[in-house]
């Protein structure tokens, strides 16, 4: 009896895995991002509302960014080379990837800053 392999258990579904990754990547984003000046890749851009600070007297937007971080090696909180449609952004919240490698963060535009 030979041991017991993860790996070819596994090595069947890495390959679907990556096929339906890349269909949500080409189907879901609503955006066009480039990180410090690479090729351009789908991201889905958001604006909601964020509530979490004084809900009852102040209005703010929060701008979020879901992506694959593949696309974007070494993007982490406080980055500021991501362009989204044209304009820049810093990253203003922790960069934590899912099991699929995609992560949900908020962003700030740069402005002058």
């Amino acid at each position: 009896m030979q041991p017991f392999n993860p790996s070819a258990v596994l090595a069947p579904f890495a390959g679907l895995e990556a096929q339906i990754s890349a269909g949500v990547q080409s189907l879901l984003p609503n955006a066009v991002a480039i990180w410090n000046g690479g090729p351009a890749f789908g991201v889905i851009f958001d604006q909601g509302l964020d509530d979490s600070y004084m809900p009852d007297t102040v209005s703010a937007s929060r701008l979020t960014v879901a992506m694959c971080v593949a696309n974007a090696p070494g993007i982490a909180e406080g980055e500021r080379g991501l362009v989204v449609d044209g304009e820049p952004y810093i990253v203003t919240s922790p960069v934590i990837p899912d099991a699929g490698g995609w992560a949900t963060f908020a962003v700030m535009p740069q402005g002058g800053a």
